[in-house]
């Protein structure tokens, strides 16, 4: 008889265990779901590439992390890849920041000027790049003038009705790829 119950008061403990081990590990779960979505709702944002408008710097397939606290203390800087939501196309874009705020934008010789002055965009696009426009943009002072990298497909500031971005619209500076582009399957 004592068998019996030191026999079951082991099978009592290892249960108790198994339990406590199971909520534990649901715990976890949950605690890491919750931080994921906290991080990922107030500091980081995913987003995917759909198209070719930004090749070859962002490939279609990739994923960015965007900063989405990036602009609470700074303002977008030209060159800047940022995420923001385009009510005209009633979805989120990645584009380059090309104009600031006050800045005339136009384009000569299949070039970008910025105030009368050639930008040098060597750091991100080839010099073979053109980017075909015949007007003018002067950016309001609470706005961004925004192209893609690859000119010739992008579906940027030089084809929108209102071509410009403000800041409310803007949900986050890139700061990282993850280049899926190159995976097997893709």
């Amino acid at each position: 008889m004592r068998k019996q119950n030191e026999s079951e008061n082991t099978q009592e403990r290892e249960d108790s265990k198994a339990k406590k081990r199971a909520v534990l590990e649901w715990g976890i779960y949950f605690v890491l779901l919750a931080a994921l979505f906290i991080v990922f709702h107030f500091f980081l944002m995913l987003g995917r590439i759909p198209s070719e408008s930004m090749e070859p710097t962002l490939m279609v397939h990739d994923w960015t992390i965007g900063d989405r606290r990036a602009y609470n203390e700074a303002s977008p800087q030209r060159g800047d890849i940022i995420i923001f939501y385009s009510e005209e196309e009633s979805e989120s874009m990645v584009k380059r920041v090309i104009g600031l705020p006050g800045e005339t934008v136009t384009f000569v010789g299949g070039h970008v000027y910025i105030d009368g002055e050639s930008l040098d965009e060597s750091e991100y696009l080839d010099d073979s790049v053109v980017t075909e426009c015949d007007e003018k943009f002067v950016v309001p002072e609470d706005s961004y003038f925004m192209l893609g990298d690859n000119r010739e497909v992008s579906l940027d500031s030089r084809y929108w009705e209102d071509p410009y971005v403000t800041p409310e619209d803007i949900q986050s500076k890139v700061l990282w790829v993850i280049p899926f582009h190159k995976l097997p399957w893709f």
